[in-house]
């Protein structure tokens, strides 16, 4: 099976019997494709391209059957389709009013909808914080900062990176300025 940004392609094969056999996908046990062909010699060929990946296929299982009689069972072969995806978003809750300087504050960031689960990370300014305690529930990730402004640290902005840590440039942020 081959997975690219325009969709799914497979091919499968079946050696020719008697009577010639039907070879045909499906999704989910639904019927997708029943065309297929006889090519060179004794095989017969059937290309399913899937146009578009979508969130909602993952984990669908995708089956390619090839029967020639119904006195027995069809011969199949099955994938189940696992996709890595970006966080759908990330969001700083309950973001603190003015700050004191010299005061300890925490700060939780969500993520959500990443698979697997997103990476959080914290910066201020270009600068790694970490100082951090995650927690994963199903599809969330939380994330709490435990920081200590400064008198310097006013108009400086802390961001959130929520980022999928299978696939580079997957990433949401979200940022706070600091008062």
């Amino acid at each position: 099976m081959y997975v690219t940004t325009s969709g799914i392609y497979d091919v499968f094969y079946s050696i020719t019997g008697r009577p010639q056999p039907e070879v045909r996908w499906l999704v989910n046990g639904l019927l997708v494709d029943d065309q297929y062909e006889q090519n060179s010699g004794d095989v017969i060929e059937n290309r399913l391209m899937w146009p578009a990946i979508q969130r909602t296929d993952l984990n669908s299982v995708f089956t390619c059957q090839a029967t020639n009689t119904l006195l027995a069972e069809p011969k199949e072969s099955s994938y189940v389709l696992d996709i890595y995806l970006k966080p759908l978003e990330v969001k700083i809750k309950e973001p603190p009013g003015p700050l004191v300087a010299d005061r300890r504050y925490e700060i939780t960031c969500q993520s959500s909808g990443s698979r697997p689960n997103a990476i959080i990370t914290w910066y201020k300014g270009k600068r790694q914080l970490r100082r951090t305690r995650d927690d994963v529930l199903n599809n969330t990730t939380l994330s709490e900062l435990s920081f200590v402004p400064s008198t310097e640290d006013d108009g400086k902005s802390i961001t959130c990176r929520a980022e999928n840590p299978n696939v580079n440039g997957l990433f949401l942020e979200t940022s706070l300025k600091l008062n």
